[in-house]
């Protein structure tokens, strides 16, 4: 019985309370992504972000290239490949060249024939660094979905020039890349199955856009469609230097198309308005500078627009003749005193031989008081004796020693600070002159013609189907641009590829075509006469 009470008031007895809570442990935040912060390593940086995104890291390795041709270390075996291991080709890996300054950071990144997810992505986010300069990303099927963690990455890094090229499946997202915050230079798009409704927008961003400078859309089907929305959104553009939009179905409408934009370009009401709008503003803007600094400004807004300078130059003839008709009440004569501070004031004949003959007065006054003062050096010095004399000459000599040292040290100093600011690199500043306040070339039926886009250096439209009507166009668009822009001190189209098209190579148009681009290549070097005679000579 007794062992039964125990049971009982073990059980009717209460557990003990205690106040003491649990701690909360804040670990598993601190092993986020988000809150690490990076080393500038970048492979030490991309396996702790994997580590913390619970991902299996990936192997990061050196980009191999292929051996040197010459020199004393040139290989016997094959220099246009190299050999792997087996199987190691179809192992997930990135490729990466390493920064030579910073041998921790990348400065290009591979990733080739293998699916990219957004978790890896997001990986990369964290693990990159400014030196970043070039993404490849050939194949990896990147979609709507891990297209914005790319585009997270490229912003970051603010990469310069991006590969995509084989990538099907985000044509209708790629304008972002185009866009007018786009850090992008270099844009290779090839074989991404880009349709001709896909250039639309792509088309309106890249008016805005002031970075890229080479695009190429090879192997699409963006047809005489597409081109067209391609050739409205290089209207405004003039970052654009190379442009390749081989193997995309383009006829001789298309050539039409990219010859009327090579010529001259008739602008459309929205543009007249954005372009009276910025006169006006520049002409504002140039007021408010007069008024502030007393000089006019309305000359140095360029060749853009010269009607302002015009005016401005009328204005001051105004001016001026308001001036001298004009009798000042503070003077009986009613010539005006020139006053430092002023910007207007009296230039007659009859003030500049006044102000000559003072100026000649105030010469000779200034020497008389010259050769008074060394007569009274003289005098004081005569009465003086031979000590205080030496006293004073050695004096002078060390003042003069202390001066000439003072200017050698500023000289040299100045020197030191001019090489360092040579030494230093500068970034380059690429400023684009607006094309709407391009001179008017003419105006037909009250439409305002301006200067095409001179720009494009380079375009290739290989494997397309231009026939001979289309080579008539561009030959008469480069002829246009040969008499136009050698006046403007700009080349214009250096080179146009024209391979495996349907046209007779033999006609007139296509052969002097040929000798136009010949004559444009800038490497083209003319036949001297002497060569000429020589081989006159030879044959004879």
């Amino acid at each position: 019985m007794a062992k039964k009470k125990e049971k009982n008031s073990a059980k009717e007895d209460p557990p003990p309370t205690t106040d003491a809570t649990p701690e909360y442990d804040n670990s598993a935040e601190n092993n986020t992504p988000e809150s690490y912060s990076a080393s500038g390593d970048f492979i030490v940086d991309f396996n702790e972000v994997c580590k913390r995104s619970e991902l299996m890291p990936i192997c990061v390795q050196s980009r191999t290239l292929p051996p040197a041709t010459t020199g004393p270390e040139a290989p016997s075996g094959p220099t246009t490949y190299t050999t792997r291991e087996k199987f190691s080709f179809f192992r997930p890996k990135i490729e990466v060249d390493f920064d030579e300054e910073s041998k921790a950071s990348i400065k290009s990144m591979f990733i080739r024939g293998w699916m990219v997810e957004a978790s890896l992505l997001n990986v990369l986010l964290y693990s990159v660094t400014p030196a970043l300069n070039t993404i490849n990303l050939w194949k990896c099927g990147i979609s709507d979905n891990t297209f914005h963690h790319l585009r997270a990455v490229i912003m970051k890094a603010q990469v310069k020039n991006v590969n995509l090229d084989s990538n099907p499946d985000c044509p209708g997202l790629l304008h972002l890349l185009v866009a007018e915050d786009s850090p992008i230079t270099h844009l290779s798009l090839r074989s991404n199955k880009i349709q001709a409704e896909q250039m639309i927008l792509f088309g309106k961003n890249l008016t805005g856009n002031k970075t890229l400078s080479y695009l190429s859309l090879y192997n699409n089907n963006i047809g005489d469609d597409g081109l067209g929305y391609l050739v409205e959104g290089l209207r405004m553009n003039r970052s654009v230097l190379t442009l390749n939009v081989g193997h995309n179905r383009i006829t001789s409408k298309g050539a039409e198309t990219l010859s009327s934009l090579l010529t001259t370009l008739s602008l459309t009401h929205e543009e007249v308005v954005s372009r009276r709008k910025i006169l006006s503003d520049n002409k504002s803007s140039a007021q408010a500078e007069e008024n502030l600094t007393g000089t006019s400004t309305l000359g140095a807004i360029g060749p853009s627009s010269p009607n302002l300078a015009r005016r401005a130059s009328s204005r001051n003839i105004e001016r001026s003749k308001s001036h001298h008709d004009s009798k000042p009440p503070n003077t009986p004569s009613g010539k005006a005193r020139d006053r430092p501070g002023s910007r207007t004031g009296s230039h007659t004949t009859l003030d500049k031989s006044k102000s000559k003959t003072s100026g000649k007065g105030a010469k000779k006054e200034t020497k008389t008081e010259k050769s008074g003062a060394k007569d009274g050096r003289k005098s004081e010095q005569g009465g003086k004796s031979k000590d205080e004399k030496r006293k004073a000459l050695s004096r002078a000599g060390t003042n003069l020693d202390s001066k000439t040292k003072s200017k050698t040290k500023g000289t040299a100093g100045k020197k030191n600070l001019e090489e360092k600011e040579q030494e230093t690199p500068q970034p380059e500043v690429l400023e684009f002159q607006n094309p709407l306040l391009e001179p008017n070339e003419f105006e037909d039926d009250g439409k305002i013609v301006v200067p095409g886009n001179y720009a494009l250096t380079s375009i290739n439209l290989n494997n397309n189907d231009i026939d001979d009507t289309g080579i008539a166009h561009l030959l008469e668009a480069l002829s246009f641009q040969e008499q136009r822009t050698m006046k403007r001190g700009v080349r214009g189209l250096l080179r146009l590829t024209l391979k495996n098209n349907p046209f007779d190579g033999s006609s007139k148009a296509a052969s002097d075509l040929g000798e136009l681009l010949t004559k444009r290549d800038p490497f083209y070097e003319h036949p001297h006469p002497e060569d000429d005679a020589s081989n006159v000579a030879a044959n004879t």
